[in-house]
């Protein structure tokens, strides 16, 4: 039994270097086949440009042992890739071969055939394809028995083993041995009568080395090829009796260690014993001690109630420590909660005081306004005086304040709920800044910045509207906060694939500590106690949701306070 699995062994050796090598061969075939169906693709050649296309074809070649024919439909060669571009060999012999393929319009993958010009055997893998103007190419890569003898006779399989490659008429392609002497020589009997029998399997014959050989073959369903590999009889014999001898060898081996380890476990039984008494010791001091379970039944007897007592230490002792660590992350959760809540309560309070605050000076200026109509005396002339005017442009303006800052609080407020609804037309998102822009400019709401656009097409599927409202919100906050002045940078463009807007200020920037809330409901940077900016803290986070609802991202970049800051605006590119 012992022999027979050796030998099985060593068969599955052979299987596995056969089938190895056939996958080789289909790689090979599969990978010329591949390169030819992208020539036939090629520019060059539907230029015309045949010089080119000559180039392109030596460059792809497969490798020493191999290059490309390029037929037209008459069988005349129109390039040759191992010859200089100019120089042609003979006419396609085969015409009824050339024909079919031009019919079928299928790759085809030839037997060995003698080339009466070269005096040499070679296999071809033929490549029908039309041109634009109609007319039919064939583009062969032509293979010689010395590349594949290159493939299989470099497989890591041992050197006095046999390949052989023989194709569907039982002619060998190539060998790893003597490969030139046998190329387009039939196949031995035994192995043809193999072949023809199925499509792998295991036999054994004489090769036509003298040698008496197993043998097994597989056959490629790619191109009907047959991969033969045959090993040595005595070798293999010889590596299967080595094989037993080192297994016998083994085996006694196992046995005095078998005896080894019985005269070890008769003293491990004295050092059992006085371990038990250590553990009985521990026990009593109130420590747990692991017991060795033990072969003999009295000496098991004799530790179990040893044993159930460490198990009761030791459970009691998993117990205490689960119920601490519970306790441990109880105290976490509710430390957690209590500083989310009081970061709420905070924010809260922070919002109460803001809209107290933004509230009460439009009130303010409003109660002033409608004083001084009340005190107005009307002029001779029954017109309103100037004060009047002015304290209905106040009244107006701060109307339109608190206007503004109740429709701003329903607007984040719809955002917030899922609520808002967009329209989903083309757009062009450099025009909506360009008219965001101007309109600042024209209001003369830009402060002391100076407004810098540089704007590309960059189409978008979108909301004209609610695209404004982003770009408005974005260039009203680098206004505001860059009192100082200077330069805000606008950009617009494709990049990568996505519509971007870039806007970038010089102004007071952002501390690390805030910019990850940044886009939190009712966040704002340090104000003064006259809050000289104003605002609820809800523009970026209305920015956000506009942003998401029309499929896009935004981030917001400062290098620190007083270094300017960078709010980069990502969108889906219409197509």
């Amino acid at each position: 039994m012992l022999l027979s699995a050796q030998r099985e062994t060593a068969r599955r050796g052979i299987e596995e270097a056969a089938r190895t090598s056939s996958v080789v061969i289909d790689a090979d075939i599969d990978r010329a086949r591949s390169v030819m169906q992208v020539l036939g693709k090629s520019h060059a050649l539907a230029a015309g440009d045949l010089r080119r296309f000559h180039a392109e074809a030596a460059a792809a070649n497969a490798g020493p042992g191999a290059w490309m024919i390029l037929y037209d439909a008459a069988g005349r060669q129109l390039f040759n890739t191992r010859l200089p571009y100019g120089q042609v060999g003979v006419a396609r012999p085969d015409m009824d071969v050339l024909r079919a393929v031009l019919r079928d319009g299928a790759d085809r993958i030839s037997g060995i055939r003698l080339v009466q010009a070269l005096d040499t055997t070679v296999v071809l893998i033929d490549h029908p394809f039309t041109l634009p103007d109609g007319s039919q190419r064939v583009l062969a890569q032509v293979f010689s028995p010395s590349y594949f003898a290159r493939a299989i006779a470099g497989r890591a399989i041992p050197a006095s083993w046999r390949s052989s490659v023989i194709d569907a008429d039982g002619k060998i392609i190539a060998r790893s041995h003597r490969a030139d002497e046998f190329a387009g020589r039939n196949a031995n009997p035994v192995v043809e009568a193999a072949r023809r029998a199925g499509s792998s399997g295991a036999f054994r014959h004489v090769t036509v080395d003298g040698f008496d050989a197993y043998d097994y073959f597989v056959r490629s369903p790619l191109s009907g090829w047959t991969v033969v590999v045959s090993a040595p009889v005595a070798e293999v014999e010889a590596t299967v009796w080595q094989s037993v001898r080192v297994t016998l060898v083994g085996l006694g081996l196992a046995i005095v260690a078998a005896l080894a380890l019985a005269v070890l476990s008769g003293r491990r039984l004295v050092r059992f014993v006085g371990r038990a008494s250590v553990a009985a010791r521990a026990l009593g001091e109130g420590r747990a001690a692991p017991l060795r379970t033990s072969a003999i039944r009295e000496m098991e007897e004799l530790n179990v109630a040893l044993r159930e007592a460490g198990e009761r230490l030791e459970q009691e002792m998993r117990s205490r420590a689960l119920a601490e660590a519970e306790r441990n992350a109880a105290l976490d959760l509710e430390r957690t909660a209590r500083a989310h809540a009081e970061r709420q309560n905070a924010a809260k309070d922070e919002f109460l005081a803001m809209l107290g605050h933004e509230l009460r000076n439009p009130l303010s200026a409003i109660s002033s306004a409608i004083a001084v109509l009340d005190a107005a005396p009307a002029t001779a002339q029954g017109t309103a005086p100037a004060s009047a005017e002015r304290a209905r442009d106040v009244l107006r303006r701060q109307s339109a304040h608190l206007r503004v800052l109740v429709n701003d609080l329903l607007e984040v407020n719809r955002a917030l709920m899922g609520k808002l609804s967009l329209r989903h037309d083309a757009v062009d998102l450099a025009v909506v800044v360009a008219a965001c822009v101007e309109t600042l400019r024209t209001a003369g709401a830009t402060g002391n910045c100076q407004l810098v656009p540089t704007l590309a097409p960059a189409p978008v599927l979108g909301d004209a509207t609610r695209l404004a409202q982003i770009v408005d919100n974005i260039l009203d906050n680098a206004i505001k906060y860059s009192p100082g002045g200077g330069a805000v940078r606008i950009a617009v463009g494709v990049r990568g694939g996505d519509v971007q807007l870039i806007v970038s200020d010089e102004g007071e920037g952002i501390a690390p500590a805030l910019l990850p809330q940044v886009f939190n409901v009712f966040v704002q940077g340090e104000q003064t106690l006259q809050r000289a900016r104003g605002g609820l803290g809800i523009g970026l986070t209305l920015v956000r949701r506009l942003v998401d609802l029309h499929g896009g991202s935004i981030a917001i970049d400062s290098p620190g306070e007083g270094l300017g800051t960078t709010v980069t605006v990502r969108l889906p590119l219409a197509d």
